[in-house]
């Protein structure tokens, strides 16, 4: 079984786990060494060693050399014997000191999205003082779709060195998937057994929905796009928000009734004028939704308008029915919502409103005729997928 290591750096956060083999739980060299003798005899669980092709082959060549030496005495024959007995143990030691003080760990991209490659990383450290690690076979799967792939460490890893391999997973469907680390092989040292260990070593990820064509037209919506006001910090009058003074700052925008309050300099931060902004709200209702192909097409469209919008800072809420509703100021909350999206299910009853109440230049999706999907702003259409 696999023995999870902690990222203990003091002040940091805990994101990866390292993982090795498990061959040894303590610090004490005396039962580190009795580990070693029990498990040379019985192997810990998930750790497997079978006879490869040439490696049959040797032990019926050991069988039958041991047998004639024997019927016949021979001592010629007592040589080979042991030579070849020998010749397997070797094998075996050292494929456990190849796996002996190796450790690794699984990291991935940021983002996923159906359709488009993302980076998988598989790390491996030789924690051994003297010995290399050679010829690892990392076996690695996915969840859905075919995601299967070996990562092979093709060159000598020296003691005290790090290796990182990685691949490009294409996601083949929206939602949660799971990225599995199934074990890893070795044959080394001369390809007469083949050494496994297997585990279930798993990071959970979300992929968000593909980015689709559309069509959108923020003019359609007529006098209620004037109500669209994005507060964003500017040169207006309106206040948003107090803030310490920076060096810098404009003398002209210090609150001096803040200041004699606080006794240190406080600046106003206000709302930049005429400038403004959509909300974005997705029923996930089924009733709304009865068609799963065209669910999938609301939640492509609504994601790629969200990023759009947000590129051209037009984007000041967004929200799924049945979650909070996320107000848009950074790439982070374009990212919960894009992870929101990654992880909707069709809901059968509908669900209610966690916010407030929508504004006029609230974008809804309805469905259309023949599979399409609809933007709507109160009694108009701006767009379609």
């Amino acid at each position: 079984m696999f023995r999870r290591i902690r990222n203990g750096v003091p002040g940091m956060a805990e994101k990866l786990d390292w993982a090795d083999p498990g061959y040894f739980s303590g610090e004490s060299r005396i039962g580190n060494s009795v580990r070693i003798l029990v498990q040379l005899i019985r192997p810990p669980r998930g750790h497997r060693t079978i006879p490869t092709k040439t490696g049959s082959m040797l032990i019926l060549v050991t069988i039958g050399v041991g047998t004639a030496a024997f019927n016949s005495g021979q001592n010629i024959l007592y040589l080979a014997l042991s030579m070849f007995l020998s010749t397997i143990l070797v094998s075996g030691l050292l494929s456990w000191l190849n796996f002996k003080g190796c450790r690794w760990k699984l990291d991935c991209g940021r983002h996923f999205r159906v359709g488009e490659p993302s980076p998988v990383y598989l790390e491996i450290e030789n924690t051994k003082r003297y010995l290399p690690t050679y010829a690892l076979t990392f076996l690695t799967g996915t969840k859905n779709g075919d995601g299967k792939r070996e990562l092979s460490l093709s060159e000598r890893l020296d003691p005290g060195r790090r290796k990182r391999m990685d691949w490009e997973f294409v996601p083949e469907k929206r939602g949660r998937e799971s990225i599995h680390l199934k074990g890893m092989v070795s044959c080394y040292p001369f390809g007469f057994l083949k050494k496994s260990i297997s585990d279930s070593y798993t990071r959970e990820v979300t992929v968000w929905p593909a980015r689709i064509p559309y069509q959108f037209s923020g003019a359609k919506a007529g006098r209620r796009w004037q109500f669209g006001k994005h507060r964003r910090k500017g040169d207006g009058v309106e206040l948003i928000s107090l803030r310490d003074y920076r060096s810098g700052d404009s003398l002209k925008r210090i609150h001096w009734k803040a200041t004699a309050r606080l006794g240190k300099l406080q600046v106003r931060e206000t709302e930049q004028e005429h400038h403004q902004a959509f909300s974005i709200l997705v029923d996930p209702s089924r009733n709304l939704w009865p068609d799963e192909e065209q669910f999938e097409r609301m939640c492509s469209f609504a994601g790629t308008l969200a990023e759009d919008l947000y590129q051209h800072d037009q984007l000041q809420f967004a929200h799924v029915l049945g979650l909070k509703r996320v107000a848009v100021g950074a790439i982070e909350d374009l990212y919960t919502f894009l992870d929101q999206l990654g992880s909707l299910e069709p809901d059968g009853e509908g669900k209610p409103s966690t916010g407030p109440e929508h504004s006029p230049v609230t974008v809804r999706f309805i469905p259309g005729p023949e599979g399409t999907v609809l933007a709507r702003m109160e009694e108009g259409i701006l767009g379609q997928a």
